[in-house]
């Protein structure tokens, strides 16, 4: 006879329903939707009607923006087999500048890492953190510095090379890699939703909606507070818990022994080299954050900045040049898989445009809120542009495309303009807490060797949290007429 089986587990369809979650979560790779949101922008060339909208230069910003009501049909471009692969090339083609300094920054860490010194700064801080009770304030503390970075001068993919110290420093004090990718990406996606004075996305959108520079201040400052103490709150609850039990950690099952600290922190001594080596690292981040504000460096300038970096710390650790050659190609290596993930990622805007359905994309969406009651005009606004987002992920792009259809459409319905001038801004920055196609999250996530959806389940609860608590903020916004008009 047999001997009887004990399915009971296995028929609980609670714990089956865990299990299938948990196996499906951990089984969403980035590339795999990435390739699904390319097949569909092919389909909808194929479904969507073409259309476009006029555009004109406008003196104020130096970009040619949209002439509102300027929308019309055009000739259908719908995209085939051979081309969509020619436009995916041409997604990396747009996408180089980003791509080239995702991985200029993973060669540059590379030799950091290499000489000792990021270990010895770790063991520091590690022993003045570990065991105190403000221990896990120490990572809002970094995501405070970071958020007020992105929200006053658009701080963003520059955060990409904080993540490797945040996740040894994490991981080291018992915490995982997801509490270091959100210490950053949080930062940067959410400091440009409560953004004060950020020149890619405030400064843009106001100017082509006529408003005056910065106006609205006091009430973005709100809006920023609201954002950071939610946020906060949610990576804090998080790290606790994690903290608290290991096991419960959503990357628990993964071996991140590589980002730990592999022998005492009291006994990790700092030697002359690595404060030579740190002292160089710490005055290049200061110098990079100057040349943003003073020296108007862009991502070019910035990517061949981290490239002398990388070379310097390379002749001050003493090493030879082939092996300076060799690390920074195995840095840069470590960084491959976000990078190329960033090309993939602009060929679905790519596609569109070669379709031809971008604007029409646009147009569909925005024309419901014509139709809408009043009171519910800003909270949709607030979906509309996040719904854009997903479109066009830039933000100075999508204030030129997005802010002269707003603008006039808000007139019309009697409206502020800086009502819809807010939505732009919440809807420019949560939905890239959970977009694939967003360059800062996938280097962090490539970084901290977080698989994509681990983090999208992670980061989905606080997305949807956001999202309700900005339509508020919209509403009350209009409510009270912040203006000037």
């Amino acid at each position: 006879m047999l001997p009887k089986i004990d399915t009971s587990i296995e028929k609980n369809p609670k714990t089956r329903k865990r299990k299938l979650k948990e196996k499906l979560s951990g089984e969403v790779n980035a590339y795999v939707i990435i390739a699904i949101l390319i097949l569909l922008a092919v389909i909808a060339t194929w479904l969507v009607p073409a259309g476009q909208y006029d555009r004109v230069m406008d003196k104020t910003t130096s970009r040619e923006i949209v002439q509102a009501g300027s929308f019309h049909l055009v000739q259908k471009s719908p995209v085939g087999f051979w081309e969509t692969w020619k436009l995916i090339q041409k997604g990396f083609m747009d996408a180089n500048v980003i791509i080239l300094f995702i991985l200029v920054v993973g060669g540059s860490f590379g030799l950091l890492t290499q000489t000792g010194s990021i270990k010895s700064l770790i063991a520091k801080v590690v022993c003045f953190f570990k065991g105190k009770p403000y221990e896990k304030w120490s990572f809002i503390f970094i995501f405070a510095v970071l958020f007020s970075f992105s929200m006053t001068f658009g701080f963003a993919e520059q955060g990409i090379i904080f993540v490797p110290f945040i996740a040894m420093m994490a991981v080291s004090m018992g915490y995982d890699p997801i509490v270091a990718v959100a210490t950053v990406v949080f930062a940067t996606s959410l400091g440009y939703a409560g953004s004060l004075t950020g020149p890619f996305n405030v400064s843009i959108a106001q100017q082509v909606a006529g408003l005056p520079l910065y106006s609205g201040l006091w009430f973005r400052a709100v809006s920023a507070v609201v954002i950071f103490g939610i946020s906060a709150w949610y990576l804090l609850k998080y790290a606790t818990k994690v903290k608290k039990d290991p096991l419960k950690s959503l990357v628990s099952h993964l071996d991140f022994s590589k980002l730990e600290m592999d022998e005492d922190p009291e006994k990790v001594v700092m030697t002359g080299l690595h404060k030579r080596v740190l002292i160089l690292f710490g005055t290049s981040v200061v110098f990079m954050i100057y040349a943003m504000l003073r020296l108007n460096f862009g991502m070019p300038e910035l990517t061949s900045y981290f490239m002398l970096v990388g070379v310097l710390i390379g002749i001050v650790s003493r090493m030879k040049a082939g092996e300076i050659a060799d690390r920074f190609v195995d840095g840069a290596k470590s960084l491959l898989y976000p990078a190329l993930l960033v090309g993939f990622a602009r060929g679905v805007q790519t596609i569109m445009e070669s379709g031809v359905i971008l604007d029409s994309l646009i147009n569909y969406v925005v024309q419901p809120l014509s139709y809408m009651p009043t009171l519910l005009v800003p909270g949709m606004m607030v979906f509309v542009q996040s719904m854009i987002n997903l479109i066009i992920p830039s933000s100075s792009a999508m204030a030129v495309v997005s802010m002269p259809i707003m603008a006039p459409l808000a007139d019309l319905l009697e409206i502020q303009r800086q009502t819809a001038t807010l939505a732009y801004q919440f809807g420019d920055g949560i939905t890239n807490l959970i977009l694939p196609s967003y360059s800062v999250l996938i280097g962090a996530l490539g970084l901290a060797r977080v698989p994509f959806g681990k983090w999208f389940r992670f980061a989905v609860p606080l997305a949807a949290i956001l999202t309700i608590a900005v339509i508020i903020l919209a509403t009350i916004a209009e409510w009270i007429k912040v203006g000037p008009f």
